[in-house]
């Protein structure tokens, strides 16, 4: 149930719609800001569907055949236009309009309208939709959603009561991954790479995340035991660095060198992993006699000047001698 999604990631969200719900006091127009991946559409269906669920609860049930209709997108009094990648032209809030001013389709009668990614509206189209928010006819809720507010004429968002979503934390991310699927490693590396849930499963299906985690399981096992062989399991594994797939190779290494400062930092704040080889891996590395910030100092330098490196491979080489001698 995405009502108790949201309690947990959206506490201050979740008490501003429940507390209006309880008081049967909604605005006629909200406007939800918030960074990318954050759940705004989910929570405008879910608001829809509270203020036409058949069980009359504060929150909507999420089963009802309303309820079910709204997730599908084929309730008759809902209508959801999606401005990404495209500009909202007029002709589009000129047929919002005409829709909503015909009698409702549905029994419950409450009309809706939601515009996701608000900020590509032309001025023509936010103007038309000026007068059609402010006096608006019958019962009606209109949900813009954002994450450019300052792109959106000031008019739009005065007529609109803001509910702003704060950024995922990393754990939440991480929450999500397994939710999603994806095992304990790969959640845990891929939260710390992200920075929105719309992310997750981008990095974790990419061919260049995944031969980079197999890379690092395998450096790593080597280094505390062989550093000469896994030096040389390295330069092999990344020997393709200066030639055709280059690109493919330069993202595989950019995410070893990413995963690996996250493993330096799972080391140094003693992180436990649910999952036992990871487990095993950082227990081997904490009880190493290595250099932890020498270890750390050849990653991160690596990193900082992996984007300018014209030649990968010297730039592998200056970074294994410095392991060689941690």
């Amino acid at each position: 149930m995405f009502r108790e999604i949201l309690q947990r990631q959206q506490p201050t969200v979740y008490q501003i719609l429940s507390n209006s719900l309880k008081d049967s006091k909604l605005s006629h127009c909200y406007l939800f800001t918030g960074p990318k991946g954050t759940p705004k559409k989910e929570t405008a269906l879910l608001l829809a569907q509270s203020l036409v669920c058949e069980k009359k609860g504060d929150w909507a049930c999420e089963e009802c055949a309303s309820c079910r209709r709204v997730q599908e997108g084929n309730y008759g009094d809902l209508v959801y236009i999606d401005g990404a990648g495209k500009p909202i032209k007029v002709e589009m809030i000129d047929a919002l309009k005409t829709r909503f001013e015909k009698t409702a389709l549905e029994k419950n009668g409450h009309k809706i309208f939601i515009i996701d990614n608000c900020e590509t509206l032309t001025l023509k189209s936010a103007n038309s939709l000026l007068k059609f928010i402010e006096e608006p006819a019958g019962e009606m809720t209109g949900i813009f959603i954002t994450s450019q507010p300052e792109r959106l004429l000031p008019t739009i968002v005065s007529r609109c009561q803001t509910v702003s979503f704060r950024p995922l934390s990393r754990n939440e991310f991480h929450t999500l991954a397994l939710e999603k699927g994806l095992d304990e490693v790969t959640a845990h590396f891929v939260s710390g790479l992200i920075d929105s849930a719309d992310q997750i499963e981008t990095v974790s299906a990419s061919e260049p995340f995944s031969s980079a985690l197999v890379s690092f399981m395998e450096f790593n096992r080597l280094f505390f035991k062989n550093r000469p062989e896994a030096v040389l399991y390295l330069q092999e594994r990344f020997s393709k660095l200066n030639r055709n797939d280059r690109s493919s190779a330069r993202d595989t290494f950019r995410y070893f060198l990413d995963i690996s400062l996250q493993f330096v930092s799972d080391i140094l704040n003693g992180y436990q992993s649910a999952d036992d080889e990871y487990d095993r891996l950082l227990k081997t590395a904490s009880e190493s006699s290595f250099d932890r910030s020498r270890y750390l100092k050849a990653i991160a330098e690596t990193r900082d000047g992996f984007n300018m490196a014209a030649n990968g491979l010297l730039l592998i080489d200056q970074m294994l001698y410095k392991l060689l001698e941690v």
